[in-house]
């Protein structure tokens, strides 16, 4: 059983890589860099299905080939693992804890610990020498955090709406600040080359639906929620409504 979960996260990480690819045909460009894609819904998949652990070696083995393949390079591997790793581990927390301060708490700590950790990598990026461990110390997170949630039952039951619903909101709110904060700081400066009081001058620009223009780090922060509303619901449906995770957990 464990090899025929490892071959079909093996599978799932060559689709999201696919999706990954094909996100100017399959995306939608929001004007900052980030595109609205499917890249992290078959992560999501491993996660209803298999459980947290699987999740985190698909977003692994997704990093890594975006790391090798990927014009975006460090960047663009920095940021995925960033955005989807609150996707994991909010659901996660939600469907094991039944104390609501403990799900928050322990789900606050992983967030904190993605942030201080994407700060201490990306200081490694302008090191000649270390550029290495600005891919490695995220990847070595992954690996320990998936090791610790297979060592205490990675599976995950969000077949509840209610349930479903509130991991979701949680998850969103954690990924769009955690993204919205690397977008400011790190990712959104050094991908046009420009200060980061440059680059929310240039968001102040976009113009959001409804909300107009001017907003500056709330468009990160909006597209970024809109983005986990879009994974989630493509990778909840087809587990649960359609009945993977009966047929394949």
């Amino acid at each position: 059983m464990k090899t025929y979960k490892l071959i079909a996260c093996a599978l799932l990480a060559a689709l999201a890589f696919f999706l990954q690819i094909s996100n100017e045909i399959l995306g939608f460009p929001t004007g900052f860099g980030m595109t609205v894609d499917l890249a992290a819904v078959p992560v999501l998949i491993a996660l209803f299905v298999f459980g947290a652990e699987y999740a985190m070696m698909v977003l692994a083995l997704l990093a890594l080939i975006i790391l090798g393949t990927s014009p975006t390079g460090y960047i663009g591997a920095l940021m995925k693992m960033a955005a989807t790793i609150p996707m994991i581990v909010v659901p996660y927390f939600i469907a094991h804890e039944k104390a609501v301060s403990r799900e928050l708490l322990g789900a606050v700590a992983i967030i904190l610990i993605t942030l201080a950790l994407f700060g201490i990598a990306t200081q490694f990026a302008s090191m000649p020498g270390l550029e290495l461990l600005t891919g490695i110390l995220p990847l070595a997170f992954i690996a320990v955090l998936g090791y610790w949630m297979a060592s205490r039952g990675g599976k995950v039951d969000l077949s509840s709406p209610k349930i479903a619903v509130l991991a979701l909101v949680l998850a969103a709110l954690s990924r769009s600040t955690v993204m919205t904060l690397s977008n400011l700081y790190f990712a959104g400066p050094v991908f046009f080359h420009i200060s980061p009081a440059e680059f929310m001058s240039a968001l102040d620009n976009l113009v959001l639906p409804v909300l107009g223009s001017g907003m500056g780090w709330f468009v990160i922060f909006f597209w970024n929620c809109l983005q986990s509303v879009v994974e989630f619901a493509f990778a909840w449906i087809p587990a649960y409504y359609f009945g993977l995770v009966k047929r394949h957990s």
